[in-house]
């Protein structure tokens, strides 16, 4: 329900800058790319980024962007470009991995200057570090010859100063490079989470309700988001580093002895066979479990959500044991991953040793020839160390097991797009311009997750301007899904829905419904902050005389009782929930729409908070300039609309003036009638009369007592509201 509120209200981007702060990050390394390849991305610098259509247009000019780019080929440049050419071929063993890694890159893009200069730190460092093996071999024959050469032409001394210059250079540059690239991953990361955000925001009802589900959705946020840009820059850090290491390595090994660096490199290639298959494995194993990790998140927050429940019914064992066995998922794709680790890294250090050993005995041969000296043996076996481990990161190199997960947010189409179609031209009734005919044709209509079930079928219904409608029937005969199709939150199997004359389909579906709709759900939804705020949160830039105004007609006179008043933060204000479905009107009126939508507005209600509800429906449709969809089964709301629609299978089976189809003989309104007056309790309505009508066989006393009730209700409630207005 929250999600629906959140489409339907143009309060998207309050809640994108509210929500970026909250998440924590995760420091869980995933490793490799995901395999299905995906279209290229493109990011600029800012961290929150609108999306860019013609209904939904920014306060200020959109710095992240959405760009798709024909896939290039392999070693092509893509945007955020010449990063891609630093990234070894050893790193992209199939095509959907370099997909990926090529979208990392671009991701990265908009911190190229930060992690240019840590590149340039990285060098520094990586070329300090790679001169500690030539100077301890040079150290080793100075001390070991007893007609010791001058050390690079200094003597022992100057030659220690100016090593401990270089090596302190390296630390800083080391430190440099680390911070460098550890504040271009927190700002990736909190791109990526905004990003991710706006697109879950806009996807389709289906996906996030029904599909996925909301706590899958934090998870990617959250923990997925966290791996992804925390491995950019690492995988980046540690890529670079591995280069400039074997590089260098290789090229001195080469230099001291050809014969020794042949011999090591060839344990080389069975090495890097195994981490190439570790890797893909890895990279499975990551996939898997950060979907485990998001059936964790929803599993608690289902619960969490439903907490009174779980509590009342003494739910806890279930729900424990439920949470208990999504963790042991978790702890056993950990397991496995914990033993391939252990196996690969356990059979590369047993063939590092042996390398070495090897090196050592055929050095030692060698040494005792003259054929290179004690030094050379020396640096020789640590260039072997350097650049053993250099090649075993080439190939293994941290990838993105969760990257498919947040890549595939990002890139998802929502069924019904947000930047296509025209915008809306919104009515204007202080310039005489009023609501056109909404027109619902032959539609035909059923769920995605369901659809082999019909919910409607072949349903024609016409709204006119100023016209209050309400819509009635058993509960699956399609009264809700009426208001899902005109919000579009779903669109029709077949069938038209038209304004107009023209599809609704025609218009930007976010300048449709904030242009012409207003809702209020059955169950009220109030976001964190004042009652201001949620009043306002279609139009955060109304004034308060406006708030006030729409609080008016809402009948929201117990705010002036507060304390604080409009500033009351909701949380502390313990609020009924007739008190909440009164904001929840007053925050759908607040932007003028044409058409308000009341989704079983009163159905949860007690009966004094039905009629303090309903008392604000009767100000609304007494204007007489305002068209009103009703869904209700509660009698009291139903008589107030012009036209009753009676609905039966997903058909419109009568319609018209309540009076006529309560009198009617043979009407389903009428047996409708009869079901709640016979399930009603005696003490319902609190009055002797409404104990009359549960017991009456005689339909029009029945039907003349519950016009009293109801005419007695709205007076008694008018009075008492007006009375406390200011």
């Amino acid at each position: 329900m929250i999600i629906r509120t959140l489409i339907s209200a143009q309060g998207r981007s309050h809640v994108c800058k509210t929500l970026l702060g909250g998440f924590q990050s995760a420091r869980h390394l995933a490793l490799l790319t995901p395999q299905r390849p995906l279209p290229i991305i493109g990011y600029s610098n800012s961290l929150h980024t609108p999306y860019s259509t013609q209904a939904d247009k920014p306060s200020r000019k959109p710095s992240v962007t959405f760009q798709e780019h024909a896939p290039p080929n392999l070693g092509s440049p893509v945007p955020g470009g010449i990063l891609s050419r630093l990234l070894p071929a050893a790193l992209i063993p199939e095509a959907g991995s370099a997909s990926s890694l090529r979208k990392l890159v671009a991701l990265a893009g908009p911190e190229r200057k930060t992690i240019a200069g840590a590149v340039g730190l990285l060098l520094v460092s990586s070329s300090v570090s790679m001169s500690i093996p030539f100077t301890i071999g040079r150290l080793m024959d100075y001390f070991s010859n007893p007609n010791p050469e001058l050390f690079f032409g200094l003597s022992p001394t100057t030659a220690l100063v100016a090593l401990l210059m270089v090596f302190t250079t390296g630390a800083l540059a080391n430190t440099g490079r680390v911070l460098l690239f550890k504040s271009a991953g927190f700002r990736i990361v909190a791109r990526l989470r905004s990003q991710g955000y706006r697109a879950a925001l806009r996807q389709d009802i289906e996906y996030v309700e029904r599909g996925v589900g909301e706590g899958d959705l934090v998870s990617r946020l959250n923990n997925d988001s966290g791996i992804v840009g925390e491995s950019i820059t690492q995988n980046l850090s540690d890529g670079l580093r591995s280069i400039v290491t074997a590089s260098v390595g290789l090229t001195a090994m080469f230099w001291l002895s050809p014969t020794m660096t042949l011999l090591m490199l060839s344990i080389v290639p069975p090495v890097m066979l195994g981490a190439v298959f570790y890797g893909r494995y890895l990279k499975r194993i990551s996939n898997r479990t950060q979907e485990a990790i998001g059936d964790m998140s929803k599993a608690a927050q289902e619960s969490l959500h439903s907490l009174r429940t779980v509590q009342s019914f003494g739910g806890y064992p279930i729900e424990e044991r439920r949470f208990d066995s999504e963790v042991n998922k978790v702890v056993d794709l950990n397991r496995k991953e914990a033993l391939a680790s252990a196996i690969f890294f356990g059979s590369t250090g047993w063939s590092g040793n042996v390398t070495v050993l090897m090196l050592l005995g055929y050095g030692g041969t060698l040494v005792s020839r003259g054929e290179i000296s004690v030094g050379d043996l020396t640096s020789l076996l640590l260039y072997t160390a350097y650049v053993g481990s250099s090649l075993g990161s080439l190939s293994i190199m941290k990838g993105i097991g969760a990257g498919s997960r947040v890549f595939g947010l990002l890139e998802r189409d929502p069924l019904i797009p947000y930047a296509s179609g025209a915008p809306f031209p919104k009515p204007n009734p202080a310039a005489g311009d009023h609501m056109a005919t909404i027109q619902f044709n032959k539609v035909s209509f059923s769920y995605p997750s369901r659809p082999k079930v019909t919910v409607l079928k072949d349903f024609d219904l016409e709204l006119k301007s100023g016209e209050s409608v309400a819509l009635v029937g058993r509960s699956g005969s399609g009264k809700s899904s009426v208001d899902n199709l005109l919000l579009r939150f779903y669109d029709p199997t077949s069938g038209t829905i038209t304004y107009d004359g023209r599809d609704i389909k025609e218009f930007n579906v976010n300048s449709w419904r904030s242009g012409l709709i207003g809702l209020v759900p059955q169950e009220p939804t109030l976001f964190t902050g004042t009652i201001r705020s949620n009043i306002s949160y279609g139009n955060p830039d109304a004034s308060q005389a406006q708030v006030e105004e729409a609080a008016r007609q809402a009948n929201c006179e117990f705010i002036w009782d507060l304390p604080n008043g409009f500033d009351t933060e909701v949380g502390r204000a313990s609020l009924s929930g007739g008190q909440k479905q009164r904001i929840a009107i007053a925050r759908a009126l607040l932007p003028k729409p044409s058409l308000l939508v009341l989704d079983e507005a009163t159905s949860a209600l007690d009966a004094a908070s039905e009629l303090q509800v309903n008392d604000a429906i009767d100000r609304i449709l007494r204007q007489g300039n305002l068209t009103c969809l009703i869904v209700a089964h509660r009698l009291s709301t139903i008589a107030r609309a012009d036209r009753v629609v009676v609905l039966d299978g997903g058909r419109i089976v009568e319609q018209g003036l309540f009076h006529e189809l309560a009198t009617r003989d043979g009407s389903k309104f009428r047996e409708l009638m009869k079901a709640q007056f016979s399930a009603a309790s005696p003490t319902r309505l609190n009055s002797p009369e409404a104990s009359t009508i549960a017991e009456s066989e005689d339909d029009e006393v029945a039907e003349g007592s519950m016009e009293e009730i109801m005419s007695d209700d709205r007076d008694e409630s008018s009075e008492s509201a007006a009375s406390k207005l200011p």
